[in-house]
């Protein structure tokens, strides 16, 4: 079960929920029960992989040598974005 990041709008707590992918975002801050927002974090130990699109098959170091923007070594390197 992923851990979902949330911050508050209003008294900006930050804290985390383990939840389903199928569960409503939660909503409200537990602190002052005003709006939270989910934030977007790298996370550990999920992976999505493409497996319709055009890049399908051909995005995978280990099975093509390249990465999906064409690079010869891991994304997490300095080179990524250049």
């Amino acid at each position: 079960m992923p851990t979902y990041e949330y911050a508050c709008t209003s008294c900006g707590l930050q804290f985390e929920r383990r939840q389903s992918m199928n569960d409503e975002p939660v909503s409200s801050c537990p602190a002052c029960g005003r709006e939270v927002r989910r934030l977007i974090s790298g996370g550990t130990g999920f992976l999505m992989k493409d497996t319709h699109g055009p890049s399908a098959g051909n995005c995978s170091l280990e099975t093509t040598g390249r990465t999906c923007c064409g690079a010869a070594s891991r994304c997490s390197d300095a080179h990524c974005g250049d």
